[in-house]
Formats: C-alpha cells, structure tokens, sequence
C-alpha cells in the first residue's frame, strides 16, 4: 500500500502523535540520517539570527531543544530564549537537556520551555529581537501563517529564520538524494525508532514542502524585507533570513 500525506485537516494531530512517539530516540536518529551535518546547519541558522548580547530570541518547533540551547550559549545573563513545541513528551527532553546544561555551565542566560501552536503563538506583538524554526515550517498547516506569526512576534529590525529541506537540482546530486531519502531513511527509522511510518512521512513532507523560492516569497508577503536565502548541502537544505522593518 502507497504512503498517503495527511490532509489540511489531518495533517496537525497526525504530526503531534508522530513526534510524540519519536521522541525519545529523536536526536540520536537525525545524527543518523544527515550523518551529523545537522549540527553545521543549524550552527549557520543561529549565525544568521545574529543571536547575541541580553537580547531575547525564540526557537519556534523547538523539539528537543538543540537549537535553543545552541542560541542560549551565546547570550549573556540578561539574555533569554524560549523553546516552543507542541510535543509534550520532545519538551520534556529539552528540559532535561536544558537542566544539565545548565549544570555543565555551558549557557548563562534565561530558558523557558512553552508547549503551544506555531501558527497561534501565545506572545504579545514585538516581544522577541528575532525568531527561528528549524526543520518544523514543513510540518505547519498554513505555512504562510506560521512565517507571520514569527514575523508578528519579532521587535522592528529583528531577523526572522528559516531552516528546513530543499530540493536539490544538481543532476548528479539530485537522483542520489531522491533515492537515499525516499529508501534510506525510511530504514533508519525503522532500525533506529522502530517507526518506519514516521520516516516515511519525513521524505514525503519534504517533497511537497515548496521551492526555496516560494517560501521566500511568503517570507515578503507576511511583511519581512531583505528576504534572502542560500542552499546548504548541494541544496538539500534551504536556509531563507527576512527582516521585519523598524
């Protein structure tokens, strides 16, 4: 039987069940799929965020809180993030993560963990100096409502960031990245989580996720300006940066 994407209406409470279920073995299995390369990646997200000083930032789809505590390491003791996830259960492993990093002195500044929707988010306008998603823009409902929200919740003159699939169009590359995502991954997550399902939805998501260049342009239409974005990895990973305008 064909793997079938969830619907509009399916697709959110399909996604919640499925990280709730994956969670315990998440980061261990992205380590596996991008061979470690993720950590670069998200290493040139929160360079672009220019995350720095006591400023205020939020990690939007946070998950396990790898990315937030990636940012939480350059702030100093003024300086505050704050994960939101709509996982329970990935929240709970940020926290504990958080707790002993916290421990190993590896950040100084103020964490908070919000269980909450991406595409409702429960802050005031204007309240962070800039937002990112990593790898969860593709899981949203309305993608175009998720970017206004973060751009709605971004002070005047702060970044907001994207990092999530691309779509490779290297003729040598493209083929080989088809076939390791669509067969391979799928089978780490079997092997790994013991959720081929799962995986299953993470290639075919990625393959209805848009172009670099549209989600650019939601990137204009929710208000941002200096839209940009470069591919990573040959292109089979997109990282977009807007501006919200002072």
């Amino acid at each position: 039987m064909s793997f079938r994407l969830p619907t509009s209406q399916e697709k959110s409470a399909y996604v919640h069940n499925q990280f709730e279920r994956i969670a315990r073995r998440y980061d261990l299995t992205n380590d596996a799929i991008s061979m470690g390369m993720h950590r670069a990646w998200k290493r040139a997200a929160v360079d672009a965020l220019c995350c720095r000083g006591q400023g205020s930032y939020l990690d939007v789809c946070c998950g396990t809180g790898d990315l937030a505590l990636r940012m939480a390491g350059r702030l100093g003791e003024g300086g505050r993030v704050t994960g939101l996830d709509f996982s329970r259960r990935m929240l709970e492993i940020a926290r504990r993560r958080a707790q002993e990093a916290s421990r190993r002195g590896q950040y100084r500044c103020a964490v908070d963990w919000v269980e909450g929707d991406a595409q409702a988010l429960p802050f005031a306008d204007s309240t962070f100096d800039g937002a990112i998603i990593s790898f969860g823009l593709r899981n949203l409902t309305d993608l175009p409502g998720g970017i206004k929200e973060m751009a709605r919740v971004v002070k005047p003159g702060g970044r907001v960031i994207n990092l999530d699939v691309g779509h490779p169009t290297n003729p040598l590359f493209a083929p080989v990245f088809a076939l390791y995502f669509r067969h391979v991954v799928p089978l780490v997550g079997e092997l790994l989580q013991q959720d081929r399902l799962a995986y299953t939805y993470l290639p075919e998501s990625a393959s209805a996720f848009p172009p670099p260049e549209e989600v650019a342009e939601m990137f204009r239409q929710a208000g941002l300006t200096q839209v940009s974005h470069r591919n990573l990895a040959v292109g089979s990973v997109a990282l977009h940066v807007g501006t919200k305008p002072s």
